[in-house]
């Protein structure tokens, strides 16, 4: 008897397998709570962050702002194209241009910033800010599985 038979015959080795889905309703009221708290949480990490950076060089507190601010907006962005997509109301190469659009955006930016005013070693920030909302993100969702 193969490993799969038997968990499908008894259900005892990954018993994990045979459990019920989640309520979709509570998943999904859960997934937009954690977006609206995932840009405030952004915000307000990014805050006292930036203004230590803005102290420093006033640069360096734009970059990391505008990081910030565009990692939530394209994330908010990527999610919700991501839910157009699984509702059936966009198609996968418009997904994909939209896609690749904001990614050369998203991309592009901190670099024109950083060569605008001569700084290029402040792109880094940026990718900090950017990837801030991500992290929290992340971070969030897994604190959401491991209390299931």
């Amino acid at each position: 008897m193969t490993l799969n038979a038997r968990n499908v015959e008894e259900g005892a080795l990954f018993d994990w397998h045979n459990k019920g889905g989640a309520d979709p309703t509570a998943e999904l009221l859960a997934y937009h709570a954690r977006k609206r708290l995932i840009s405030v949480r952004t915000s307000l990490f990014l805050a006292p962050l930036v203004v230590l950076a803005t102290w420093r060089n006033p640069v360096a507190g734009l970059e990391l702002a505008t990081g910030g601010v565009v990692g939530v907006l394209n994330m908010l962005a990527t999610m919700r194209g991501n839910e157009r997509l699984l509702e059936g109301r966009s198609n996968r190469a418009i997904f994909a241009l939209n896609a690749q659009i904001r990614i050369f955006a998203v991309g592009i930016l901190p670099v024109a910033i950083a060569m605008r005013f001569g700084q290029l070693s402040t792109i880094a920030l940026y990718v900090i800010g950017f990837f801030t909302p991500l992290a929290l993100y992340a971070i969030a969702y897994r604190r959401t599985i491991q209390e299931v």
